[in-house]
């Protein structure tokens, strides 16, 4: 093959692309986006070749899914759905229980919108845990890439290489052949990420240095309410015993108090439950639905009517002494600390007389005092200078106080939110309907038995029209959009959930790899290999074409390697004349097992920010898994399937 400029060109710049990420002193996204402005700049490929990585079905995927993540989050469906999957880890949990079900679930759903739903569900884990988020985010993609072995639908490469034997005339792959050397490389990866894996992830420190440095330790109380889950469990059932950074130190039960708190300790409707935790757990906590911060006020002028009938109902069924005491379900948008300053007229005062709510039109939820425990009852607590308050605002709360000189600092908490739980129902209906169809649209092959159950209703044309609707990307979007309409996420919190430095990376990408296609450097390289290897036995050159396929899909698109090694194999079969079908399974399974690099697969560049992870990351846990699906693949696809 002639060595032209485009292909000299593209092989010059993608190695200083990877050199560039490999240093990590600039950041992937910009990184990837300045290489694929050098190849267009070159003449390599147009403006349009190059940017139509971003109109990728994928990009748009995983745009639309972080918005319906965000919807199930804001409603509370999000905690639903991991304590179904995930049960209620905590820090003797093994990895296995939290990866499996997701090696399952990617088994029959394509594993980009798995990660792009489970990516902040591993954050908050982590979180919980007090962990770094870098000891989970690789495992949960790595995890979605090997359950997507296991079915023909489990990954996108695998139907490449299934309409590869079509095209050819040869048999197609059914439903679960693959899963002859899928499942045990499934099984066998998730038990290295466990074991040997879990031990090469790093423990990026810096992730948790913000938590660590800022642990303001807040007093809250929370009243029990209809509805809520925990009634009738025991603290320990509840999971409010060793919850990481939150300490359920007093209940209070039909009069009597109960500190300190036992793990069989019973939590019943209308107990009030007193916590210390730092802001990050209190905001987890506030979001468990039925579980309501308490608000603390002076009754000695009365409210207004409407107020009263508030306040006599929320008081139902609670001890008469009492009565400062009032549900208060968040009406804010966020969650603010402020910080009092000397000159506050709140220096000195008790929060139930502190009038707060109707002078900053916010309320106090919690308090921390610096050097002091504060245990005591959160309405008798005397404010003092440099007191913190948690307290529940509105949007416009910051702007019309940070320079107040009542207090010293304020400050917004992330992901404070209030949780429309009212919503929940709608939100996991709206991501079920997705979920679904794109199952059913992976399944398509399997929909043409109705054209012959059915003629007269089914046919071809209707059946793609069908599939054409409910392919992934007009679901996913369909659904972003029904999340916001529905009212389970405002617009512009929708808009922030987009993660734009995932999307610049994956679109990117995708724009440098048509770069490798268009330039012939793919075609090169693998000519190169094969003519190296000319006269091998067919096991060896099986593991020629593994190595070969694994070793292009760290660099280039999964699906573009397994077009066009599944052609070069074909061309190898016919050459040794053996069966080819070996051949194309290999391909089919090392085309997706891309774990080595952030930019082998999808998944991998989706969690590399997140999980704070550098190149070096991917090789030292991705690299030694690469060779154990390979010896695995190796081993077994010629007993399955004989040359």
């Amino acid at each position: 093959m002639p060595m032209t400029f485009e292909l000299w060109a593209t092989l010059i710049v993608f190695g200083l692309v990877l050199l560039a990420m490999f240093q990590e002193k600039i950041a992937p996204d910009t990184v990837m986006i300045c290489g694929l402005i050098l190849l267009v700049g070159m003449g390599v490929i147009s403006v349009n070749d190059g940017l139509s990585g971003f109109s990728n079905a994928s990009v748009i995927t995983i745009g639309a899914m972080y918005v319906i993540g965000a919807g199930l989050q804001s409603t509370g469906a999000m905690d639903s759905i991991s304590h179904l999957l995930l049960g209620r880890p905590d820090n003797n949990t093994s990895l296995i229980r939290i990866l499996a079900p997701i090696s399952l679930l990617s088994a029959f759903m394509n594993n980009t919108p798995i990660v792009a739903f489970f990516l902040p569900v591993f954050v908050q884990l982590a979180k919980r845990l007090r962990i770094s988020p870098s000891r989970l985010l690789i495992p949960l993609s790595y995890a979605t890439i090997l359950g997507g072995c296991c079915t023909l639908v489990g990954t996108s490469t695998n139907l490449v290489v299934d309409g590869f034997l079509r095209q050819k005339g040869m048999a197609p792959m059914s439903m679960f052949e693959l899963a002859w050397v899928g499942v045990p490389i499934a099984i066998v990866g998730v038990i290295y990420l466990t074991t040997i894996g879990k031990r090469l992830l790093p423990d990026r420190e810096d992730l948790l240095e913000h938590l660590e440095t800022h642990r303001r330790e807040y007093v809250i109380e929370m009243i029990v309410r209809e509805g809520c889950p925990l009634v009738g469990k025991s603290v320990r059932e509840a999971g409010l015993r060793d919850l990481p950074g939150l300490y359920l130190f007093r209940i209070e039960h039909q009069g009597s108090t109960l500190s300190p708190v036992a793990p069989s300790d019973k939590i019943e409707l209308h107990d009030i439950l007193s916590f210390s935790g730092i802001a990050s757990t209190v905001v987890d906590l506030q979001k468990i639905r039925g579980l309501q911060p308490i608000e603390h006020r002076e009754y000695s002028a009365p409210p207004d009517s409407a107020e009263v009938a508030v306040s006599l109902d929320s008081l139902e069924g609670l001890p008469p002494l009492e009565v400062e005491k009032v549900a208060a379900p968040r009406t804010g948008r966020l969650l603010s600390e402020v910080v009092i300053s000397m000159t506050s007229p709140l220096v000195g005062v008790s929060i139930k007389d502190a009038n707060f709510r109707s002078h900053y039109n916010a309320s106090i939820l919690a308090v921390h005092r610096s050097g002091e425990k504060l245990e005591q009852k959160i309405g008798k607590i005397e404010l003092q200078v440099g007191d913190t308050l948690l307290v529940d605002a509105d949007e416009d709360f910051l702007r019309r106080w940070r320079h107040s000189p009542d207090f010293v600092l304020v400050s917004g908490v992330d992901d404070s939110a209030p949780v429309a739980h009212e919503r929940a129902w709608i939100a996991l209906a709206i991501f079920a309907c997705v979920l679904v169809s794109m199952s059913i649209t992976s399944f398509f092959p399997g929909l043409k038995i109705l054209d012959r159950l059915f003629p007269e209703t089914f046919n071809p044309a209707s059946l793609k029209r069908f599939a054409d609707f409910l392919n992934p990307v007009t679901m996913s979007i369909t659904g972003a959009v029904l999340m916001i309409l529905t009212g389970c996420i405002k617009s512009s919190d929708g808009h922030r959930s987009i993660q734009m430095s995932v999307i610049l990376l994956v679109g990117a990408a995708l724009g440098m790899s048509t770069a490798l296609e268009k330039s012939k450097a793919d075609l090169w390289l693998a000519s190169s290999i094969q003519h190296m290897f000319q006269g091998s036995s067919p096991i060896v050159m099986l593991a020629i074409i593994y190595f070969l396929t694994f070793l292009l899909s760290e660099f280039l698109s999964n699906n573009a390697t397994a077009a066009m090694m599944a052609s070069l194999s074909l061309a190898i079969a016919q050459q040794m004349n053996v069966d080819p079908r070996p051949f194309m399974i290999a391909v089919a399974v090392a085309s997706s097992c891309a774990f080595a690099t952030p930019i082998g697969y999808q998944t991998n560049l989706m969690v590399l920010g997140p999980g704070g992870y550098r190149f070096i990351d991917y090789i030292k846990v991705g690299l030694p898994l690469n060779f154990i699906c390979m010896i695995i693949a190796v081993t077994l696809i010629p007993w399955f399937w004989p040359f």
